[in-house]
């Protein structure tokens, strides 16, 4: 029979009989100690099972591990642990006692958190005589909020009353739900740890998407460390594959166990988080949208203050919780009944994927103060007051968990991102994200190339820039060919996040309205000109050279001024003049003709040396050396010693 996994967390006030009603529903007790119980590897602790057939026509079975959490104010923060991956809520209120100090926490924890889909078990109705007061009472309670319309079952653990429609109705709010997607990326936070003889080291904790398998190496974060897993076991049994959704314990090898959170993260604990080693690493700052409740916690004055900036909390994220600062942006508090974008800068690193949900406590009270969820993951602390990051922080909040603000927010900050390392701190998978983004590309909102993704408006905008710097040097000097390329490229170089980005840049241009000139690139309908006032010097300079076009002056003859000098420079980029070293340059007739003299004496004679070669083109050494060493460098001519002849054919 086919198995969908789900995770069920009861909450609710001490005593309300969280753990009798799982006991009437599964027939295991989970009020045991991990310490009475350790005798071989277990995940039974704490923790029980039950299996419902799904209310549809599948035939499916729904596999459910049901979380017991305490309910005393001093367990809180297990609390927190226990629900921050559940599918459901198991919310329980005793009928003799109502609502309560510490179930309206539990509310509001679960509510900071997320959890949409509930079940409200009104417990010991056998012990009141006026049941609908009572519902009432609860379902006034429920009236605000994302749980307005969950089911409210009156049940007894003693007599058994509702304990069957309890089931049909956990049945149905599961299978309406949407079923455990993998996404590929499994994370378990660990929620306790313990080393038993002759088994070694052994972790327990949901899974969150993904799937991990016996023989997996892993890593645990934040600490980096890593880890292999030796055996794996879920629901009671021995299992090849943990599925996504699963509670699981894992035997690992290659690591012990940390007494505490120290500094040096030695061993694996509660509160580490088990990946794999390609989603990143831990961070110390992070943006959220967090939110504070405007209900209040009957006794407790200080749950309707408001929560000051630059105030320190507990960071309550998973299995973990991590002392913070927090930082508002654009307002120094956060009233009751408000939402507000900001920054956690943590005492330590912590591992968080972007739309976690979290919750923020204050340690010293024991009381929460407000949650939200994660909307950057990797944050950059002197980019928070930054326009930009605002403009990315607010497109994020109004959306958080859609793809497509997600990808278009990165992309409209960042400009140009890997594709490899594109939302991987996300609960989304590699196909998904692909997809979105050739969604986009479609569009015309992205361009990719190889790994890497890039905005077509910042795309455009950086060829446009490299095409301006071309035609500026076109304007600025209209005698030059273009603008050298490896110049072209130290320009761009500073606005590219690679080199390769380069080569697109120029291939761009070129499959454009630019050509390349030699070593430069230039527009394909600049024609080099000499300016007005460089006309008349450059006349001189071609005069001068055409003179005797094998026996040219000395350039110092040719250009006695800084026109003219101009005027020769513009020659030699359009090839007109060809420069052969600091003090001698020659005309492309006058070069032609001795080339033409030099190679057929090469046909004729098969080899010569300089003095062969002065002697019948009538030129002088002056001119003859550094034209025979041009000549060398362009393949027209092979020196062998104090020889020269024509290349093999």
């Amino acid at each position: 029979m086919p198995s969908r996994h789900y995770i069920v967390g009861t909450a609710g006030h001490i005593d309300h009989g969280k753990s009798s009603l799982i006991e009437a529903l599964t027939g295991i007790d989970p009020d045991r100690l991990p310490e009475e119980k350790a005798r071989g590897m277990t995940i039974e602790l704490g923790f029980a099972q039950l299996s419902l057939p799904a209310s549809d026509d599948s035939g499916d079975e729904l596999a459910l591990g049901v979380i017991d959490v305490p309910g005393h104010s001093d367990f809180v923060k297990n609390m927190v642990a226990g629900v921050g991956a559940i599918d459901l809520a198991l919310f329980i209120v005793a009928a003799d006692d109502g609502w309560m100090p510490q179930t309206e926490e539990h509310y509001q924890i679960l509510n900071y958190l997320g959890v949409k889909r509930a079940v409200v078990a009104l417990t010991k109705v056998d012990l009141v005589e006026d049941l609908e007061l009572v519902l009432e009472d609860v379902k006034e309670n429920l009236e605000e909020g994302i749980w307005s319309n969950v089911p409210v079952v009156p049940v007894s653990s003693n007599t058994g009353q509702g304990i069957e429609e309890l089931r049909a109705t956990i049945s149905r709010e599961l299978t309406e739900a949407s079923s455990i997607r993998d996404f590929g990326k499994p994370r378990l936070p660990v929620d306790r740890a313990f080393s038993i003889k002759g088994v070694g080291t052994v972790v327990t904790g949901t899974l969150i998407e993904g799937e991990v398998a016996v023989g997996d190496d892993l890593i645990i974060q934040p600490s980096g460390q890593e880890a292999h897993v030796r055996t794996a076991q879920s629901h009671g049994q021995n299992v090849a594959v943990v599925s996504p959704g699963a509670r699981t314990a894992l035997n690992l090898s290659g690591i012990g166990l940390r007494e505490n959170r120290s500094a040096a993260y030695e061993g694996v604990g509660r509160g580490d988080v088990i990946t794999k080693k390609k989603f990143g690493e831990p961070v110390s700052v992070i943006d959220v949208l967090v939110t504070k409740t405007s209900r209040s916690i009957r006794g407790m004055k200080q749950s309707t203050r408001a929560l000051r900036t630059g105030r320190e909390v507990m960071f309550h994220h998973g299995s973990s919780g991590v002392p913070a600062r927090i930082h508002f942006r654009g307002q120094r508090s956060l009233e009751p009944g408000e939402s507000v974008i900001a920054e956690l800068r943590f005492h330590e690193p912590v591992f968080v994927f972007l739309g976690d949900g979290f919750v923020l406590r204050d340690h010293s009270l024991g009381l929460t103060l407000a949650g939200g969820i994660v909307i950057d993951e990797e944050a950059n602390r002197r980019a928070f007051r930054k326009p930009f990051q605002g403009e990315f922080l607010e497109s994020r909040a109004a959306a958080p968990h859609d793809l497509g603000v997600l990808v278009r927010s990165q992309l409209k900050r960042d400009m140009v991102v890997p594709f490899s390392r594109l939302l991987v701190k996300s609960s989304f998978s590699v196909d998904l994200i692909e997809a979105e983004v050739l969604k986009q590309i479609q569009a015309g909102e992205l361009r990719r190339d190889g790994d890497w993704v890039f905005q077509s408006d910042w795309w455009s905008g950086i060829a446009g820039v490299a095409a301006d710097k071309v035609q500026s040097i076109h304007r600025e000097h209209p005698e030059q060919l273009g603008l050298p390329i490896r110049e072209l490229k130290a320009m761009m170089e500073p606005e590219l996040p690679a080199p390769k980005f380069f080569d697109m840049v120029l291939e761009g241009l070129l499959a454009g309205d630019f050509a390349k000139a030699g070593p430069n690139i230039r527009h394909r309908d600049h024609i080099p000109k000499l300016p007005p006032e460089l006309e008349r010097a450059g006349e001189l300079v071609r005069e001068r050279l055409a003179g005797d076009p094998i026996l040219p002056p000395n350039k110092g003859e040719i250009a006695t001024n800084s026109n003219e000098e101009k005027a020769m420079r513009f020659l030699m980029h359009t090839g007109e003049v060809i420069d052969l070293d600091p003090k001698t340059v020659i005309s492309r007739r006058g070069c032609e003709i001795l080339r033409e003299q030099i190679e057929s004496y090469l046909r004729e004679q098969g080899k010569a040396t300089a003095s062969d070669l002065r002697q019948h083109t009538g030129t002088t050494r002056r001119i003859l050396m550094p034209l025979l060493e041009w000549l060398d460098e362009e393949g027209v001519t092979v020196r062998d010693g104090d020889e020269r002849h024509l290349p093999e054919p």
